[in-house]
C-alpha cells in the first residue's frame, strides 16, 4: 500500500470526511480483522489565509502556500496527494507544476463517476470561484464532453455565501439544506441528470435523498480514487493523469 498525502485544512470539516472515507475504504479492501487503517500523511493550512488571497484574486498566492504544504507531504513520506477541496484547484496547474509529486486532480476523479453513471449532462454546484471559473467547468467540458449546468441567479450566491458563513465554520443548517434542495430542483428542471457536489463540505450538508437524481460528492469520489491509487501495482510515482 502507497503512503496517501493530504493538503486539508481548506476548509477543515471536509478534511474529516476525506480521512475517515479513505480509512474506511482501506479497511474494507483489506478485510481480515477489520482493523486496517491507510497510510497517510496530512498537512493542513490555515484556510483564512487561503480564503484572503482567493478573495483578492490572488491564485499565485494560493498556488504558492499549498504548493509548500505538498511539499512537506513528500518530505513525511507521501507517494502522491490530494487537495482535499474543489476550489483551491484553481490553482491546480501551479501546484502540479512546482511539486515533485503525483497529484489526483479532483475534477478528474468526479468525471470518472459520472461517465460510469452514463450521463451526459451534469448539475454543478460549488463556491461562485467553482461555478464561474474554468477549472471545473472547463476540465469537464474539454476533456470529457459533459454539458455542464451551473447554479444560477439568487441560488448562486445562497450557495456561495452558505459556504463562507457557516459549511466552512463546522455550522450545518436545516434551512440551509433546503436552499441546496431548491437549487438542486432548478438544475434538474433545466435538464441535470446527475447533481456534482462541488464543494468538499457540501456532502455533509447534501444527502441522496435531497434529489431525485443521483448526486455525486466529489469528496467520496476524490477518497475513492486516492484509495485505488494507493493499491496500484507497479506504481512509480509518475504524475497520476499520465
Amino acid at each position: 500500500m502507497k503512503t496517501i498525502g493530504i493538503v486539508g485544512g481548506v476548509a477543515w470539516p471536509s478534511t474529516i470526511t476525506y480521512y475517515k472515507t479513505i480509512n474506511e475504504l482501506v479497511a474494507k479492501k483489506l478485510g481480515g480483522s477489520g482493523l486496517h487503517s491507510a497510510k497517510l500523511v496530512l498537512a493542513q493550512t490555515d484556510f483564512a489565509e487561503v480564503e484572503q488571497w482567493q478573495q483578492e484574486g490572488r491564485w499565485d498566492k494560493v498556488g504558492e502556500l499549498l504548493s509548500g504544504e505538498a511539499r512537506k507531504l513528500k518530505a513525511a513520506g507521501a507517494d502522491f496527494f490530494l487537495l482535499a477541496c474543489n476550489t483551491v484547484h484553481t490553482a491546480g496547474d501551479q501546484i502540479e507544476n512546482s511539486v515533485d509529486l503525483p497529484m489526483i486532480h479532483i475534477v478528474d476523479a468526479t468525471a470518472r463517476k459520472v461517465i460510469d453513471g452514463g450521463f451526459k449532462t451534469v448539475g454543478l454546484l460549488g463556491s461562485r470561484y467553482t461555478m464561474t471559473g474554468t477549472y471545473f467547468v472547463g476540465r469537464l467540458k474539454q476533456r470529457y464532453d459533459l454539458q455542464v449546468l451551473v447554479a444560477e441567479n439568487d441560488h448562486q450566491g445562497i450557495i456561495h455565501n452558505a459556504l463562507y458563513t457557516e459549511l466552512a465554520k463546522g455550522i450545518f443548517l436545516p434551512e440551509t439544506r433546503e436552499n441546496f434542495k431548491t437549487a438542486i430542483n432548478s438544475l434538474i428542471h433545466r435538464g441535470a441528470e446527475v447533481i456534482i457536489l462541488a464543494c468538499t463540505e457540501f456532502g455533509i450538508l447534501v444527502h441522496a435523498e435531497d434529489s431525485s437524481v443521483p448526486i455525486i460528492d466529489t469528496s467520496i469520489a476524490h477518497a475513492e480514487a486516492a484509495v485505488d491509487m494507493a493499491f496500484v501495482e507497479g506504481f512509480n510515482n509518475r504524475n497520476s493523469n499520465d
